[in-house]
């Protein structure tokens, strides 16, 4: 297998930046050449006067930091990371599709045909459908992204006044939209700290990063296989597609599948509380979403959010629904099996699509970068009129067979568990379609019918869509040198 070229690959793909805030930037293509001339610039070797594409090389920057080797390159993180996306159009756009062959029918059909004609499959239909995408996604003219990610907002300003001045520069670009996001905060030692947690009220990020074999970020070692580098960056030997010509386009890319999600608060506390003289509302909770709030897992305690010891940190994500000799929690006593990570995340447990019964899932993983937007909500100002949701990247180099699948597939539909059988109305209770005139959410007990609570609204609404090719550094490059 292939080592990762590091230095080639757009950082977001492999390496989670961990900063507080990203400023994302939706831009039409005006002047082909004056946009690719940039591009170049964002990409230029040996750098240049313009901020460059964070790569997914060890930070190099800045003075040593308490932990570095003096002796050694300082590697304290950057004030700022940035990353571009292209859709299909946009490559159009910028002049270079005449450069290669038409790219085969194939693994890179869901890329080319982009995020508004394939919205039905996954479930954005209805309030959620492309004719209600702010900021001209889906309308043709999304052909690029940018994406800032800064440490303050002191710096998120500064860099941000640069990037727009390239942009415009020339006429190369037509800005669209602008979208924000930024970590909530909670106060940790008398200060303002970023927390992951989003507006539902759970811990973030504790599954949205797989193991990657010979990725360069260390992730605690779980139950589950570590992926092939070929489903997350673009390769040659990669197992279910094939690089089409030219491999300098896409080799050491990935695809990002761009989101903007509004999240609907209110109604979903409402729920909890409908809910309270049939089942506890932050067991109800932890039901929907297979983790109590505070992160703990339902297939490690599922009877409290505070077992005895407690969980050390590096368990939390260590742990299997179905063991190969099928035990374990198959009916989903501990974690129901339509909860929304085991939906998302099925591990080893027979669902549709695997490989082999017993074997990985792996083929189906995904990368999230996400960053809610809009302020904490307050409880006790529930109706404040204000919008809340994430956004960011789905990250997979197979648009049909991951994001595409684990939404179409596990989240939407009723018939995903293989086995068990879930009500075929039944999908993801908290990202799913759901239609209240026939939504269903079961909780299994053990000696007893499931406890079935019904009638609950979509709690998630699509705002915005965009298939993006995340180009590596080489690809950049030979797009900026198009004649």
């Amino acid at each position: 297998m292939s080592k990762l070229n590091l230095s080639d690959i757009q950082g977001i793909v492999v390496r989670g930046y961990r900063m507080p805030m990203v400023r994302y930037f939706l831009l039409k293509v005006n002047a082909p050449a004056e946009a690719r001339a940039l591009l170049g610039r964002l990409a230029a070797e040996g750098g240049s006067d313009a901020l460059q594409i964070t790569t997914a090389d060890e930070w190099h920057v800045a003075t040593p930091g308490p932990l570095d080797n003096p002796r050694s390159s300082p590697k304290r993180k950057p004030d700022y990371c940035l990353n571009v996306g292209i859709t299909w159009p946009g490559l159009v756009a910028l002049g270079v599709d005449d450069r290669f062959p038409p790219v085969p029918t194939g693994s890179f059909d869901a890329f080319i045909e982009g995020a508004a004609t394939r919205a039905e499959r996954v479930g954005d239909h209805g309030d959620s459908g492309p004719e209600h995408w702010i900021g001209g996604f889906g309308s043709g003219n999304d052909h690029v992204m940018m994406g800032l990610y800064a440490s303050t907002p002191e710096a998120m300003q500064q860099y941000s006044d640069r990037l727009i001045a390239l942009i415009e520069q020339g006429g190369a670009f037509e800005p669209l939209c602008q979208v924000d996001g930024a970590a909530m905060t909670e106060m940790v030692d008398g200060k303002p700290t970023p927390v992951p947690k989003v507006h539902f009220g759970y811990t973030d990020g504790l599954t949205i990063t797989p193991r990657i074999q010979g990725g360069p970020e260390p992730v605690p070692a779980d139950h589950q296989e570590a992926c092939a580098p070929w489903l997350f960056v673009l390769s040659d030997d990669a197992a279910n597609y094939d690089l089409p010509d030219p491999p300098a386009l896409w080799r050491n890319g990935s695809f990002g599948v761009f989101k903007m999600v509004e999240q609907d608060v209110v109604g979903f506390e409402n729920f909890l509380q409908s809910n309270k003289d049939q089942i506890d509302p932050e067991l109800l909770a932890a039901k929907l979403c297979g983790r109590w709030r505070n992160g703990v897992p339902l297939a490690l305690s599922p009877e409290t959010d505070s077992p005895p010891g407690g969980i050390n940190a590096e368990a939390l994500n260590d742990f299997e629904y179905v063991n190969s000799d099928g035990s374990g929690d198959p009916r989903g006593l501990r974690c129901p099996v339509g909860a929304h990570i085991r939906r998302c995340n099925p591990r080893g447990q027979p669902v549709a699509g695997q490989g082999h019964p017993g074997g990985s899932n792996n083929s189906h993983r995904l990368i999230r970068r996400g960053m809610p937007y809009g302020p904490k909500f307050d409880p006790n100002v529930p109706y404040d009129g204000v919008k809340r949701g994430l956004l960011g990247y789905f990250i997979n180099t197979y648009i049909e067979n991951q994001y595409e699948f684990v939404l179409k597939e596990w989240t939407e539909s009723g018939e995903f568990a293989g086995r068990v059988r879930l009500n075929p109305k039944s999908k993801d209770a908290m990202i799913g379609s759901n239609d209240p005139t026939e939504s269903v959410f079961d909780i299994p007990r053990a000696g007893s019918p499931p406890l079935r609570l019904k009638g609950f609204p979509r709690f998630t609404t699509t705002k915005a869509a965009a298939y993006c090719l995340l180009p590596s550094i080489t690809a950049l490059r030979w797009i900026a040198a198009t004649p």
